[in-house]
């Protein structure tokens, strides 16, 4: 079942509000914020970033590509 209009535009303002405390958010300008919203993660290191980009496939994925061939 599809969200309807104001379902998202509520928990888009329930995660501005939640979001507005963090550390990253920049300066704190609506801009900014907004942003944040979208992608919380402010950096791509390899801290913040997407595991498999840094480390290589998880241990199940692993695991199967071993069981497949």
């Amino acid at each position: 079942m599809a969200r309807t209009r104001a379902e998202r535009r509520h928990q888009m303002r329930r995660m501005k509000l939640k979001r507005r405390h963090d550390n990253a958010n920049g300066d704190g300008s609506p801009e900014h914020l907004g942003r944040h919203y979208k992608t919380p993660c402010s950096c791509s290191c390899w801290l913040c970033g997407h595991q498999r980009h840094w480390h290589g496939p998880g241990m199940q994925e692993r695991r199967v590509r071993a069981k497949n061939t």
